[in-house]
């Protein structure tokens, strides 16, 4: 009889700036907000604790370990053989930040959830380069709306998001594109994450360097999408309109067209 042995991933990425830069913003609530979750809650050292917090879900593990500027480890209290590993690395403007995911098992649902942490860790190391280079020390907003299940392939999601009903995206090279989305704006920038049909990673010009990210999650006939519209330096109007051109488009996004 075979045994099952658990299974991590791992994911790195170097970011211009600097380490303690990095550090902070993978440690502190106010930083995270800015790139990863909707509200954060962290009690620092080990011993404490990181709460976050997105639309329908919550999560809370405890800091296992802890070395200020280097690495810390965390552990999800229902399945604490599941741990968070972040080692923050280098010297001077280039920081290499890495994480290790452990503790994975086998069977279905495993595979699942390893398959959407996968994808999910490249999108969010992607919005994080982004903030601490192009937005260092600038105020940031997210919008983020979960678009209900659709009964569709995912093909057929992912060409219904980047047609006319959605995005209306157009690339126009190996990393730009130009969009004339739903709501009537002419968007252009750079496609910096391509993972089609799963995971797409735009940045907008138009609103002062801002961020599209796209989660598809599930398999064909229960489809669902996570997306974010992540805004840095926009005052809070801004942003609140922002979310109300956008987000009846993004919950209607699988709704037969009318």
């Amino acid at each position: 009889m075979s045994q099952d042995k658990p299974r991590s991933l791992e994911k790195q990425v170097k970011i211009n700036a600097p380490r303690d830069a990095v550090w902070r913003a993978i440690t502190e609530a106010d930083q995270i907000k800015r790139w990863f979750a909707l509200d954060v809650k962290v009690t620092p050292g080990v011993g404490g604790s990181v709460w976050l917090s997105w639309p329908g879900m919550a999560s809370e593990s405890r800091i296992e370990v802890w070395e200020p500027g280097k690495r810390f480890q965390t552990r999800s209290p229902e399945r604490p053989q599941v741990a968070t590993d972040w080692y923050v690395e280098g010297e001077g403007g280039e920081t290499t930040l890495r994480l290790v995911h452990s503790g994975f098992g086998e069977g279905a649902d495993w595979d699942a959830e390893y398959d959407a942490l996968d994808r999910g860790w490249s999108v969010f190391f992607q919005n994080l380069k982004h903030m601490l280079e192009r937005h260092p020390g600038t105020p940031g907003q997210q919008v983020m709306v979960p678009v209900p299940v659709g009964s569709v392939t995912l093909d057929q999601a992912w060409q219904r998001l980047l047609g006319p009903g959605v995005l209306g995206l157009e690339r126009t090279g190996e990393r730009t594109f130009r969009a004339r989305a739903v709501t009537g704006e002419a968007l252009e920038g750079e496609v910096d994450l391509w993972m089609p049909p799963r995971a797409l990673g735009i940045t907008v010009k138009n609103w002062n360097d801002a961020r599209i990210t796209v989660d598809l999650n599930g398999c064909d006939g229960e489809v669902s999408a996570w997306i974010c519209l992540l805004t840095w330096g926009l005052d809070a109007p801004a942003v609140e309109a922002l979310r109300a051109r956008w987000q009846p488009r993004l919950e209607g996004m699988f709704l037969p067209a009318a």
